[in-house]
């Protein structure tokens, strides 16, 4: 019985060594003012990727996963220090979640009035580098 298990565990490790990483294509549909109008790819493809996942609230819709979406909902009304020191954890988590993605820089924030502040997000990804904006309520 223990051979068994031996030739078994061979043939894996043979099988393994056969592996490759295939890296799925991007081309999706591209979605303007809630129409789609058409197909994008490659860096187009993740801009509205990244955009869709910052507009999306986790746990909200029951159509995504547990793990897609956004928990900036959870800064908002918190004091503008907590909020400063947090963002980068809360998009990092959100957006990392993509295999596309290999790293998430917030390179600056400002106060935009009383009860707001502005992020500037740099994301690199496969494709190049994206650079969006995300607001947040503060207190």
């Amino acid at each position: 019985m223990d051979e068994d298990i031996e030739i078994l565990d061979d043939s894996i490790d043979e099988e393994d060594d056969d592996i490759e990483e295939v890296t799925l294509p991007s081309l999706t549909y591209q979605v303007s003012n809630g129409r789609i109008i058409g197909n994008i790819d490659g860096l187009d493809a993740m801009r509205q990727a990244i955009d869709k996942l910052l507009r999306t609230e986790r746990f909200i819709f029951e159509i995504y996963s547990d793990q897609y979406g956004n928990d900036l909902d959870e800064l908002i009304g918190k004091e503008y220090e907590y909020v400063e020191a947090d963002i980068a954890r809360v998009l990092d988590e959100a957006i990392m979640g993509d295999d596309r993605v290999d790293s998430v820089e917030v390179t600056a924030i400002a106060q935009q009035s009383s009860n707001s502040l502005l992020a500037n997000v740099s994301v690199t990804t496969m494709y190049g580098t994206i650079t969006t904006e995300v607001e947040v309520e503060v207190s």
